[in-house]
């Protein structure tokens, strides 16, 4: 019997040792569901993020939305997008609104905030983890681990 509770104990242990299903939740980039866009590139999507597009392919001014800075999907997501971390995002976006390029897109706190931003604007855009995702919008772009 002791072997057993050894055994089983291992096991709790070992679980406990994994990591969170949260911390590898995929991302998924969503748009309003009545733009008229069924999916993106990462390339597309890259360039609505950093302002060298300001529409989507068929005509529809893109509006993007952003996380703040505390946000975790915000670090991950950039991570997974481009392979940069936050400072040099904010860099980017520091030289663009220095040098009168461009603007950020408007940071929100939330997923739920995303999803109220993209499904008010109709060429809403925004990323979420895809879990989170409903009939109010449409995933064009899932980022796996």
């Amino acid at each position: 019997m002791p072997i057993r509770r050894l055994f089983l104990l291992g096991i709790v242990f070992w679980l406990l040792a994994q990591p969170g299903a949260a911390l590898h939740a995929e991302l998924a980039v969503v748009v309003n569901a009545r733009c008229g866009v069924a999916a993106m590139t990462r390339n597309e999507v890259i360039n609505i993020f950093f302002g060298r597009s300001r529409q989507f392919f068929n005509g529809v001014e893109a509006q993007p939305v952003d996380m703040l800075d505390s946000h975790p999907d915000r670090a991950r997501f950039y991570y997974k997008l481009l392979g940069k971390d936050l400072s040099e995002v904010n860099a980017y976006w520091s030289r663009q609104v220095f040098s009168g390029r461009g603007q950020p897109p408007v940071k929100v706190g939330s997923s739920e905030e995303v999803l109220k931003w993209v499904t008010t604007h109709p060429g809403g855009i925004g990323f979420i983890e895809a879990s989170k995702a409903d009939a109010r919008v449409r995933v064009v772009l899932e980022m796996a681990h």
